[in-house]
């Protein structure tokens, strides 16, 4: 028990040396050239430290595009900051992946060619199979979605394994797993570039723009990556008597993104998406170990055990010092970039906002301003009713009523109605009303029926509320867009606090960078 306590400790100690000192050129080279020419054989053995890096380069270059796109509201930024956004998260976690894998049989180049190749063909298969199958029904939608989305990934996974004949099932993982990284990448570039040029550029609204870079990107750590990854690894686990378990993810697979898209209430849908991340991290970290033990010999692993624990305790005061600021300046940075986000968010010196709504019901309320209104087109003209306007014409016999507005006050409904009708030569009028208008007390102008489309759908909508909404887009999950007039900023003590924090924490962290480089300075002398 005291050796097993040992060992984890030196490798925590370990795997902060390798994560934050500084690499090599040779390690670089070592690790893109894995799979390639003379650097096929043996195990790696190292410890993953080059997906930490990833991250924070894009991680650092997503913040400063998006601040330039904030302040500057030029669209040339838009597809940078799509590109950024997409792969921030989903790039370095399919490295991360890559690195645990010990063998060096598996090429970095081909595996990242098959993200974008194989991603690309997912997709098209994905739209392929929208156009055949398609309904209106959210709850059916996301059947439809789950179902076709994981077995167009799925296909293209076991194709692409097929192509790079490795029979290890964590190589497997791998290749399904890029599968499902190009998947990932493309569809959230697709969102980010929505919000990105519709409302970010044009109004300085970056809010939601932020907002699914983090909520897509966390996501993709659970969702398309590992449910394709997954199948992946029964696929080659299961070549020989276990067949059946690619069919037993893949169903998995199918049910976890179902429940992911449901549209059910706001607790039951984080309950939900909670179950479904669970169950799909457990899944694949047992999976991965499984292969992991499987792909690496006991012989290897017990001399693997002695060098870390031989080379944490040799690890040097200057060397713990040296990746202790390493360590210091990225999170510095990190923390820095998050309050810059957060700032960009803030509705300061913006002019319009964007504003998502649940369903079109919810904005149409939004629009009449929560009054009960009844726009009933089917209203047919009452002869015996009052005219409240009355026009004539002239057709040679005489003067003769060819339109008119009937006043109507509905029980239950709020407001006069004014209906207006075309009276013919026979003097019938026609089916139906032709306009229709709305008196309310607490204004002073009728506001007139509009009709707003919904998809394939129209709703006829009273304008009540003043704010413009005359540009708003219905989303495919049936939320609806709008762009408002932005509110007036006076959240100044949040801005007060963040601006705080970052002059305190770069403040601190320069105090402690100092003292490091002072440290190591007399460490260096003592040596």
């Amino acid at each position: 028990m005291k050796g097993e306590s040992s060992l984890t400790r030196a490798r925590i100690t370990y795997f902060f040396r390798e994560t934050f000192r500084a690499h090599s050129k040779d390690e670089y080279s070592e690790f893109l050239t894995r799979g390639l020419g003379d650097n096929k054989r043996g195990i790696a053995g190292t410890y993953p430290w080059l997906y930490v890096r990833v991250f924070f380069a894009l991680f650092m270059l997503f913040t400063v595009n998006v601040v330039i796109l904030r302040i500057t509201g030029n669209t040339l930024y838009v597809p940078t900051v799509t590109l950024l956004g997409g792969v921030t998260f989903t790039i370095p976690f399919m490295f991360l992946l890559t690195e645990l894998y010990p063998k060096r049989d598996l090429s970095v180049v081909k595996l990242f060619g098959i993200l974008v190749i194989g991603g690309t063909a997912a997709c098209a298969l994905t739209q392929l199979g929208y156009g055949v199958i398609r309904l209106n029904n959210p709850w059916y939608n996301a059947i439809i979605s789950g179902f076709v989305e994981e077995v167009s990934k799925a296909l293209v996974a076991v194709a692409a394994i097929m192509i790079m004949k490795n029979k290890n099932s964590y190589a497997c993982f791998l290749i399904a797993a890029a599968v499902g990284s190009g998947f990932s990448v493309i569809e959230d570039m697709g969102y980010l570039f929505y919000y990105s040029d519709m409302v970010a550029a044009k109004y300085g609204d970056i809010r939601d723009t932020v907002y699914l870079f983090v909520d897509r990107g966390f996501s993709a750590l659970c969702t398309h990556v590992l449910w394709t990854g997954i199948i992946g690894w029964a696929y080659g686990f299961g070549k020989g008597k276990y067949k059946p378990l690619c069919f037993v993810f893949l169903i998995g697979s199918t049910l976890a993104h179902v429940c992911w898209n449901l549209p059910l209430e706001d607790w039951m849908h984080s309950t939900a998406v909670a179950l479904c991340t669970i169950v799909t991290v457990v899944c694949n970290v047992v999976a991965v170990r499984k292969s992991l033990f499987t792909t690496m010999t006991n012989e290897y692993i017990e001399i693997m055990n002695d060098n870390i624990i031989r080379e944490a305790k040799a690890m040097g005061e200057r060397m713990r010092f040296t990746n202790a600021a390493n360590l210091t300046f990225a999170l510095m940075c990190s923390f820095l970039a998050v309050i810059a986000l957060a700032l960009c968010c803030l509705p300061i010196g913006m002019e319009r906002m964007l504003v998502t709504y649940s369903d079109k019901d919810e904005f149409i309320a939004v629009v009449e301003d929560g009054y009960k209104l009844n726009a009933d087109w089917d209203r047919k003209y009452d002869p015996d009713g009052k005219n409240f306007e009355e026009r004539y014409i002239d057709d040679g016999d005489g003067k003769r009523l060819s339109y008119c507005v009937q006043e109507v006050v509905f029980d239950g409904y709020d407001g006069t109605y004014y209906y207006g009708y075309y009276i013919g030569a026979d003097g019938e009028a026609d089916a139906a009303a032709d306009s229709i208008s709305l008196e309310l007390e607490s204004l002073a102008s009728r506001i007139p029926c509009v009709e707003y489309a919904f998809g394939d759908e129209t709703e006829w909508v009273f304008e009540v509320n003043e704010t413009d909404y005359s540009s708003y887009t219905y989303n495919e999950d049936g939320t609806v867009s709008a762009v408002i007039d932005a509110v007036a900023f006076e959240g100044y003590d949040l801005l007060i606090a963040l601006v705080a924090s970052a002059v305190g924490v770069s403040g601190a962290c320069f105090v402690i960078l100092t003292a490091f480089s002072i440290k190591l300075r007399r460490v260096r002398d003592e040596g």
